[in-house]
């Protein structure tokens, strides 16, 4: 029994390995914060530096054996982000990227601690992504319908030329999951 268990362990990535295969996507989840209006929370050069350092982790973990092709292109989920909440004001923006992240997030942890074929573990990646998709469409929608309701129509709020969020809208977390 002893013997069996150690197998299991070994079979399994460690949770190091986990913890640095995360590190790609949420380097990009925290660079794509720097684009938007108001100004965003981190400087581009920080973004900047976040982008490089995810691109030198991935093809390390890469050449190492500790990232499959799966998870490296499921760490760039957040550009499919930064396109559907541009025109987004960062105070929404920003923590609907974040909470993404923290979703696609488990969707790493079950793919390294499932036992299923590699096609299983892929498929549920690919589950998780696509509810953080309609997740994230969900949010847009929700933000673009309060936006309206509160007269931006011609503008984006927050915007340079556009009256600036009041602080008195519905807070983002309403947005993300309210039905």
């Amino acid at each position: 029994m002893e013997i069996s268990q150690g197998a299991q362990r070994t079979s399994l990535p460690s949770w190091r390995m986990t913890i640095a295969s995360l590190l790609p996507l949420w380097l990009l989840s925290v660079a794509i914060t720097a684009e938007g209006f108001p100004r965003p929370p981190i400087s581009r050069e920080v973004a900047g530096v976040s982008f490089v350092i995810a691109v030198v982790v991935s093809l390390v973990l890469t050449w190492k054996g500790g990232m499959t092709i799966e998870l490296l292109v499921y760490s760039l989920f957040p550009f499919l982000l930064l396109r559907m909440f541009d025109e987004i004001s960062t105070s929404y923006k920003t923590p609907f990227i974040l909470l993404c992240a923290s979703i696609l997030t488990g969707g790493v942890f079950v793919y390294h601690r499932s036992r299923a074929t590699r096609l299983g573990r892929g498929l549920m990646l690919l589950g998780v992504a696509g509810a953080v998709l309609v997740m994230a469409w969900h949010a847009t929608f929700n933000f673009w319908e309060m936006a309206s309701a509160l007269g931006y129509a011609q503008c984006f709020p927050d915007a340079h030329s556009c009256a600036p969020l009041t602080g008195q809208e519905t807070p983002w977390w309403t947005l993300f999951f309210s039905p």
